[in-house]
């Protein structure tokens, strides 16, 4: 229990995330306090509603008050016993999805400031949202990954109380206004609400504008024409706009400056601007000698520094990071070279997701996820699948060595408007392009509508650019793809596991089993340990494994226990380990370490003779038993750092591993426990800030008497809070461990097992207890403390009451959508798919589950349905567990254009080749 402990004690950001020190010339005041929040299932307000509800006289003080960031699709709102998302489509509960979430704020902006620029950037919101000030529709922004920001100035009331609405509409099918990515793919949980920070930035009239709009230029782009070990040339380009009424002279000042803060390079220009005009600045500002490149190891940072003076006056500032490395890709032997040195890619994928709260995470988490990769699990190479991140993730990224590919949220055969997925792709590339952390960008997975490279080029000629499994839409695909899949295959080593199942003594799998074949059934911790060490060699290969942490998506596993979880992660939803987690420490982390398995080390097992395996990175590692050597083995990477103790005697000692790295001794223990005795409470933080977004991670654990942690041990809990907070998630916990395919469901398998409590609006302690039938309860307190005043001058946000306050409702009166009968069709697959027979030798189970994932509207009863269905079942039998895509699509192909479907792209232009090739020939 040692190393799972650890994880949760990871070092994580500071307490209060302050903005960044405010220039004299530019505010920035992070906004996320003392908003209110409804939804409404209405699914077109009419407009004397948004007439109301954007109107200053508009009373809402019976709505919730609540913190950014934020979503309306977990538990805290909805009620649905979900760790994540209960209906995560659309078709099963309209409720949630078919409405709109309207947020309001108020800001007093001083009479001081009408000489400045106002505007509001929005870091994330999911993923139609509208923005209202004083009740004056401002803009509207499509797609939910990436980041936007408008210019409110117009109407602003200095000296006067100002109302900010946003409506936010998280529609999957986006009936109205375009099909956003991902629309309907399902792949991963898509949340409502403004998941992401606000801030509210004051600049001059003349100034640098966001950098991150699709519609214009803004920011800075910061490249390196020539880098090498001894020299690195810097370029920056720098837009700056004039919104005063008359011509400015504008004078740039772009300094480079070094981690330490010394400068190193410096330039200078001015140029006359036209009244709203935006006009770009283009400096190569030489060449620094001896540059510290920027590499996973080395990740060293300078920064450019650029200043707007008006004539005298400093009217702007602006800070971009610079890293000095160059890259290719070496087709020979699919490597990356960065620096001029191959390197393999390792890595890992990663959903921005967690119990409770959703994608509403703070970022305290985001930054205990990226670190515990990096640090812990020593991987360095990242796709952010499948989707742009926060921007703080690629800051994080920047300074410890993250190696990324960004990827845009275009997933599976879906016709997404074009206009959308072109206004995303500009808004990401802009956003990130100066990020010395990120080398690839990603057009999209799976799927024949990718984005277009050649979008991403005409933004930027430095990158290396991806798409994955796109083969079938290389119509839309551009003509920039310089990799794909072939050359790195991205999602490595995909299994579902269950956390809590060590091995099929711990389920009743019934007629199935917990060793599956099929990557998509779920099975064991030992099952999934067994098939990554079995794998191909990952020291000597890119493996970029699916994925760290166990997330949510509308997805039915077969033998999950809960429904809408996928369980393929390295570590389960709370972040606690599962076995082949300490097996890739072992093969990738640096620093010492040695993880005994505890599967056979249960009282069950007591007089029993097992094999005891240890994943080490050390030299040799020796096991002993209550002190007494039981043997001295060499880890290796042929054996990927596993070791067997064969035939250890199971007894009610304590196992120790000690492991030497050069001269490094490390050590780890595993006690047999005895009966549960007691709970066990431990806290992410002491202190969490009293505004209603501190966000604490509390962990319960059953220990023995003597303190030692319980395997398998999961009683009924219950959770009791009392103080300046509430908890987040329900008050009652009951295992899943028994259940199969559950709607509702915790992901409570095993002890440890995490509760999340909100602070409220007011300091004090906050007392969680939490009690089991049989067991001695526990307590931990959390001081909930006021955060620190914002240092902004002339902006002043009204502290909101929870006094009077209702949380959200759903409207028992609410009529779910009946969704208009169309015809349905059948999905074409890629790639082939195979399956491990059942207990009685065949395939039936296995195949009926695999069509009805992948056809959700589909009509299960129809005949020509379950035709289809028997044809696959006869297929894969005949093929002895294959099952071909291309006899799928076939199949598929009569069915759909049976009942009107019209042809893909792919089979329109194989019937126009196909008529080019006759008329050739005639």
């Amino acid at each position: 229990m040692k190393n799972i402990r650890t994880l949760l004690a990871l070092s994580v950001l500071s307490l209060f995330v302050a903005a960044p020190a405010a220039f004299a010339a530019r505010q920035t005041l992070i906004i996320n306090r003392d908003w209110t929040f409804n939804y409404f299932p209405k699914e077109k307000p009419s407009a004397l509603e948004i007439a109301a509800i954007t109107s200053a006289a508009y009373d809402d003080s019976k709505w919730p008050a609540i913190a950014l960031p934020h979503t309306w699709n977990t538990f805290e709102t909805t009620g649905d016993q979900h760790l994540f998302i209960r209906s995560a489509d659309e078709k099963t509960d309209t409720y949630w999805w078919f409405g709109w979430g309207w947020y309001r704020k108020h800001l007093a902006i001083d009479q001081s400031l009408s000489g400045k620029r106002i505007a509001l950037e929005f870091d994330g919101v999911q993923k139609y949202s509208r923005l209202y000030v004083n009740g004056h529709f401002v803009g509207e922004h499509k797609g939910g990954y990436t980041s936007f920001s408008f210019d409110i100035t117009p109407h602003v009331r200095f000296g006067a109380d100002n109302l900010i609405v946003v409506q936010v509409n998280n529609r999957q099918s986006d009936a109205g206004y375009g099909l956003i990515p991902p629309a309907t793919a399902g792949n991963f949980s898509v949340y409502g609400g403004i998941y992401r920070e606000v801030r509210l930035v004051v600049t001059d009239r003349l100034h640098i504008p966001y950098q991150g709009n699709a519609w214009h230029e803004g920011g800075t782009f910061v490249t390196t024409p020539k880098v090498s070990e001894k020299s690195g040339e810097v370029r920056v380009r720098t837009w700056v706009k004039n919104d005063h009424d008359t011509p400015r002279t504008a004078k740039l000042v772009t300094t480079v400056v070094d981690a330490g803060g010394k400068k190193i390079l410096a330039a200078t220009a001015t140029q006359t601007i036209a009244p709203g005009v935006i006009h770009e600045f283009d400096q190569n500002l030489g060449a620094v000698a001896n540059p510290k490149l920027w590499s996973h190891e080395t990740p060293y940072l300078y920064t450019v520094q650029s200043q707007v003076l008006d004539g005298d006056r400093a009217a702007d500032t602006y800070a971009s990071p610079l890293g000095f490395r160059w890259f290719e890709w070496s087709f020979s032997d699919n490597r990356l070279v960065l620096n001029g040195k191959k390197i393999w890619l390792r890595g890992i994928n990663r959903h921005q997701e967690f119990p409770w709260v959703g994608d509403a995470m703070p970022k305290w988490m985001h930054d205990r996820d990226w670190r515990d990769i990096r640090h812990n699990m020593g991987l360095y190479f990242q796709r952010t699948a499948h989707y742009p991140n926060d921007p703080f993730m690629y800051d994080l990224s920047d300074r410890i060595g993250f190696i990324h590919m960004e990827e845009l949220p275009n997933i599976k055969d879906i016709a997404f408007d074009r206009a959308t997925q072109k206004q995303n792709a500009i808004e990401m590339i802009r956003r990130d392009r100066n990020h010395p952390s990120i080398v690839i960008w990603s057009m999209g997975n799976e799927t024949d509508q990718p984005a277009d490279s050649d979008w991403a080029y005409a933004e930027d000629t430095t990158r290396l650019i991806y798409m994955r499994r796109c083969d079938h839409g290389t119509q839309h695909a551009g003509n920039h793809i310089q990799i794909t899949d072939k050359n790195i295959a991205i999602e490595n080593l995909l299994r579902c596991t269950v956390r809590g199942w060590l091995n099929e003594d711990d389920h009743d799998f019934g007629v199935m089993t917990g060793r599956p074949d099929s990557s998509q059934v779920t099975g064991t911790e030992e099952w999934q340990h067994y098939r990554n060490r079995s794998s191909r060699d990952i020291l000597n290969s890119n493996v970029v494994t699916w994925l760290y942490a166990d997330h949510g998506c509308r997805r039915e596993y077969l033998n999950s226990p809960v429904l809408n979880v996928n369980p393929k992660g390295w570590v389960d939803a709370y972040r606690f380990p599962k076995l082949t987690y300490y097996l890739w420490q072992a093969n990738f982390s640096s620093t010492p370490m040695a993880s005994i398995h505890p599967s056979y080390w249960r009282p069950k097992y007591i007089g029993q003779k097992h094999d005891i395996l240890v994943d080490s990175n050390c030299d040799e590692v020796e096991l002993l038993l209550d002190g007494k050597s039981l043997g001295k083995q060499k880890p290796s990477a042929a054996d990927k750092h596993v070791v067997t103790f064969k035939n250890i005697t199971v007894t009610r000692g304590t196992l120790t591993a000690v492991g030497v790295k050069k001269g490094k001794r490390v050590e780890t223990t595993l006690a047999m426990s005895g009966e549960p005795a007691r709970l066990v409470l431990t806290a992410s933080h002491k202190a969490i800030p009293a505004d209603r977004s501190g966000i604490a991670q509390v962990t319960a654990d059953v220990v023995d008497a003597a303190g030692n942690h319980v395997y398998g041990a999961n009683p009924p809990l219950t959770w009791r809070l009392t103080g300046a907070g509430k908890l987040v998630g329900p008050a009652q916990y009951t295992t899943d461990t028994h259940d199969i395919h559950s709607r509702s469901g915790l992901m409570y398998i095993d002890t440890p097992i995490s509760n999340v409590v909100r602070s409220a609006a007011a300091p004090g302690d906050i007392r969680v207890t939490v009690s089991a039938p049989g067991l001695a309860p526990a307590e931990i307190i959390i001081k909930a403390v006021a955060p620190e005043a914002p240092a902004a001058t002339g902006i002043t946000e009204p502290a909101l009451s929870d006094a009077n306050r209702r949380p959200v409702a759903r409207d028992p009166n609410f009529k779910t959508v009946v969704f208009a009968q169309k015809a349905q069709y059948i999905e074409e697959i890629r790639p082939d798919a195979d399956f491990t027979p059942d207990a009685s030798g065949g395939y039936r189970a296995q195949v009926t589950k695999f069509v009805a994932d992948r056809n959700h509207g589909v009509d299960p009863f129809s005949s020509d349905y379950r035709a289809f269905v028997e044809r696959m079942i006869q297929i894969t039998t005949d093929r002895g567990g294959h099952l071909v895509a291309d006899d799928w699509n076939f199949e598929a192909r009569k069915i759909n254009e049976k009942i009107g479907k019209p042809p893909s792209d792919k089979v329109k232009a194989a019937k126009q080749k196909a008529e080019r090739k006759k008329k050739l020939k005639k």
